[in-house]
């Protein structure tokens, strides 16, 4: 009798494991700025998709581009620049039909103490993200060019590792002033946004996303459509983002 229930219990053992859907794994490497959307969305889209598993990592748009040009195993990129995400479509790593731009952003000034302009910095400890792999930093390079200060206030610039990372400096007050964008004000404890840097200084602000080449699975293109969709959108704009689609 004892061995007929041990198999009875080794039969259900073997059924209830096959009735469970196999986890598959995708990697997502997206710009810092992008952290807390990010993972509120993903926490939204394994909920509804329960074998799914999205695993984020964040860093500067640049530093993530050159390690997957490097080959690191990434399915899904979105950047902060359209430039970063070109750049790799060149090099025909991203899939032709799975590549869009989505999300607007502004570039401000964090600080302590209110300007009038940028001119007022000039003298201050001002931390940005590195130019040649942080969109942000390469952003801020032009509007302080364009602006024609850049040659002034570079021996005071303090360079971050990414754009949450010189928020991080001004709010630890580290540094003087940060240039940052408009959705990481939202992190800010102890700062706040003193200055909005004129559009017309830097090239428009575009985050765009895509799929790896040869990545296009179920589950990448199934998280790529959850990206546009209207409950993400809800969520971008809760964080202070801008809609491409609705400009």
């Amino acid at each position: 009798m004892k061995k007929i229930i041990m198999l009875l219990l080794l039969m259900l053992s073997f059924l209830t494991g096959c009735g469970k859907k196999e986890v598959k794994e995708i990697n997502v490497s997206a710009a810092a700025s992008l952290k807390n959307c990010l993972e509120e969305i993903t926490k939204d889209f394994e909920h509804e998709n329960k074998n799914i598993k999205v695993n984020l990592n964040f860093g500067g748009s640049g530093a993530l581009k050159n390690q997957i040009i490097a080959g690191a195993p990434v399915d899904l990129v979105f950047f902060a620049s359209q430039s970063d995400l070109k750049d790799l479509d060149k090099k025909g790593l991203i899939d032709e039909k799975y590549q869009s731009d989505l999300l607007k952003n502004r570039l401000v000034i964090a600080g302590r103490r209110e300007i009038s302009s940028l001119n007022d910095i000039i003298g201050d400890k001002v931390a940005i993200g590195f130019p040649d792999t942080v969109p942000a930093g390469r952003y801020t390079k032009q509007a302080f060019t364009n602006a024609q200060i850049w040659d002034k206030v570079q021996p005071d610039l303090v360079f971050a590792k990414d754009v949450r990372s010189a928020a991080q400096y001004v709010d630890l007050d580290e540094v003087d002033y940060a240039s940052i964008y408009k959705t990481d004000a939202k992190v800010l404890k102890n700062t706040k946004i003193v200055y909005v840097i004129p559009e017309e200084l830097h090239k428009p602000i575009i985050y765009s996303y895509g799929v790896i080449k040869n990545k296009n699975t179920n589950e990448s293109i199934k998280f790529y459509d959850f990206l546009q969709s209207q409950k993400a959108k809800k969520i971008y704009k809760k964080y202070n983002f801008e809609l491409v689609d609705e400009n």
